[in-house]
């Protein structure tokens, strides 16, 4: 066994640590659950201590929840279904954050166990990024579903009932009612698409900038790269903010229009 510090270029395919019977553990799982036994810390002993009267850093943590509803709010433009997609996507927007900006910690990375890195960002390993999206796409297909009913979210894909009303009011506008059962199947390969352009979004960028951070590490001195590695963490805040907002949208547009909703109340 052997413990050391080392760089090299960061490959696309993670490296498995160690197996558990036929089960490799690959460096970028050990991340993920290094990522959850540090959040389920700050719940156990930070969180659980939050009083009335908050201090430094729950003012921080309060601050946090405030503006990602308030940014899931504009997204959606209702209250009611921000606090809806809340739970899903701050932790979307959180860990991806986290993911990102962890690596940036001096020598995390570059610890090695028998030639091996213990430790690798989780979304420049690709599927973690498809993972996720996969999960998330389920998810607000799911919700979908609940929102317009088995038969109603069969609609949107299968729209038989243009091609009936269509037919119905004359020969042109059947066809137009064709055009629309057309568009419907498209919207299949639609949701197919949102899993392909989030993972790719996502994995395509924070894999792009660990391997420029990189070179430009094994190129110039100690100031760019110390810039550059700043740089990369704004950055990888920002890829968790993008994805979790195109999260939000789909959420939107996976939901029947506010104007429906309020005449069903009413």
């Amino acid at each position: 066994m052997s413990l050391g510090f080392e760089r090299a270029l960061t490959p696309i395919q993670p490296d498995i640590v160690f197996s558990i019977g036929n089960f490799g553990i690959a460096n970028s799982t050990l991340m993920i659950i290094f990522i959850a036994l540090l959040f389920l810390a700050l719940g156990i002993f930070v969180v659980r201590k939050f009083t009335l009267i908050p201090g430094s850093f729950q003012s921080i943590i309060e601050m946090i929840y405030e503006s990602i509803v308030g940014l899931v709010e504009q997204i959606t433009g209702n209250r009611y279904h921000a606090e809806r997609i809340f739970p899903v996507i701050a932790t979307i927007l959180v860990y991806f954050a986290v993911a990102n900006v962890i690596a940036i910690i001096p020598g995390l990375t570059d610890i090695t166990y028998n030639g091996i890195a213990i430790f690798r960002t989780p979304t420049s390993d690709f599927n973690t990024a498809l993972g996720v999206s996969l999960a998330s796409v389920i998810a607000l297909n799911y919700i979908s579903l609940q929102e317009y009913g088995f038969l109603g979210y069969l609609g949107n894909f299968f729209n038989f009932k243009e091609i009936i009303k269509g037919f119905k009011q004359g020969l042109m506008e059947g066809f137009v009612g064709f055009i629309k059962f057309f568009v419907g199947l498209l919207d299949i390969i639609g949701e197919l698409a949102k899993i392909v352009s989030l993972s790719f979004r996502l994995f395509g960028n924070v894999y792009a900038g660990q391997v420029l951070a990189i070179i430009i590490i094994g190129s110039f001195a100690y100031v760019l790269p110390a810039v550059w590695t700043i740089m990369s963490g704004f950055t990888g805040i920002l890829q968790g903010m993008v994805f979790a907002s195109l999260v939000a949208v789909y959420y939107t547009l996976s939901l029947k229009p506010i104007e429906e909703l309020s005449k069903k109340n009413n």
